[in-house]
């Protein structure tokens, strides 16, 4: 065998190797650019709903049913979502604790039988919180949020489009969190 033979088989076979143990199922999860936004992740719920995330925001850019019989994406490392939109951000607005912008950074997603968990880190001056949603898998368009450091009347607001669309259980929109319990909110 040549040296170069030898040298491109032992990159490719590590590379396959990877590939076949990806940690996440791409049929339920993907983290590739979503609809031009990079650094972002598409979660399915259910059958045929998706949620699409910016995660250096830590922001929902879209909620979308995927057509009969498709996946919801095309594309392989840009994807697109394709199907009926229920719910879209196209803004830049953000997370605002006491009503200041937070600076944000994403700490990771991780997956448990019933749903996958995003972190993120928000900071204001030397403060810092911890945002952690989860996405429930069979449910479909019901995410549940929990912040963690806020003291005594202190909230974190959700951006302005987020805000609005979703709901409590109590059908009141989603605005504010404070405290540090889960909170389940629905689209309306």
């Amino acid at each position: 065998m040549t040296p170069r033979l030898f040298t491109i088989l032992a990159l490719l076979v590590p590379q396959v190797a990877i590939a076949q143990q990806l940690p996440f199922d791409r049929s339920a999860i993907n983290r590739y650019s979503l609809d031009g936004v990079p650094r972002s992740i598409s979660i399915r719920q259910g059958a045929d709903v998706w949620l699409g995330y910016d995660l250096e925001r830590a922001t929902l850019l879209k909620v979308w049913r995927a057509p009969e019989g498709e996946t919801g994406l095309e594309g392989a490392f840009t994807v697109k979502s394709v199907g009926e939109a229920l719910f879209e951000d196209k803004s830049k607005d953000g997370w605002t604790w006491n009503g200041e912008p937070v600076t944000i950074r994403y700490l990771g997603c991780s997956e448990a039988d019933s749903h996958f968990e995003l972190r993120w880190e928000l900071k204001k001056g030397t403060r810092k919180l911890q945002l952690t949603e989860r996405v429930p898998t069979s449910t479909s368009e019901v995410r549940e949020l929990k912040v963690e450091g806020l003291e005594n009347g202190e909230s974190l607001t959700l951006p302005v489009a987020a805000g609005t669309a979703w709901k409590t259980k109590s059908g009141k929109a989603a605005k504010e969190i404070s405290g540090s319990q889960w909170i389940r909110i629905t689209l309306s």
